[in-house]
């Protein structure tokens, strides 16, 4: 949860504005982990809600697709959404509504932004070797024992006979 005290701007006048600083060390928020969530939050009380903008950075943790390990991805977060005022309907287009008490929960919007801004294949280094298609050892850890490499396609076969044939 990454709950905000917005009573004075939620009771505020049209227009009123002001700013939160977040800086959480770590956060799960529903399956997505954040590490060192970090921003400013500019909020504006508007005529049916509370427009809130800004740039978050934190490390996500995800898996890479390679090699399937488990690590933190740096991303930036651009939110822009706006809140629904106490007693309004949750909606999906606004997943987010101030409580009566002035509380909100900004983690629908932070997984929602956070996995837009996440890259679709993420790799844990450029130099990624995978994992081997046919044993399955992650390849950064060393050689696997299956022998992979001494095994021809069977299909290249045929080639390898006639290399054979003209020595």
């Amino acid at each position: 949860m990454i709950n905000l005290n917005l009573s004075s701007i939620s009771h505020g006048k049209v227009g009123s504005q002001e700013s939160v600083d977040l800086d959480i060390a770590h956060v799960a928020v529903g399956t997505l982990v954040l590490d060192q969530l970090q921003g400013t939050l500019h909020l504006m009380r508007v005529d049916d809600g509370v427009t809130v903008t800004g740039v978050l950075k934190a490390r996500a943790k995800t898996e890479c697709t390679r090699c399937l390990t488990p690590f933190f991805e740096p991303i930036t977060i651009e939110l822009e959404d706006t809140l629904s005022l106490p007693g309004a309907e949750i909606t999906e287009e606004r997943p987010v509504r101030i409580s009566g008490d002035g509380w909100a929960d900004f983690a629908p919007l932070v997984r929602e932004y956070t996995w837009l801004g996440l890259p679709p294949s993420p790799i844990c280094s450029p130099d990624c070797l995978g994992i081997c298609p046919h044993c399955g050892e992650n390849r950064n850890l060393g050689e696997c024992a299956c022998g992979e490499a001494d095994k021809i396609d069977p299909r290249w076969e045929v080639l390898r006979e006639l290399v054979e044939d003209s020595d």
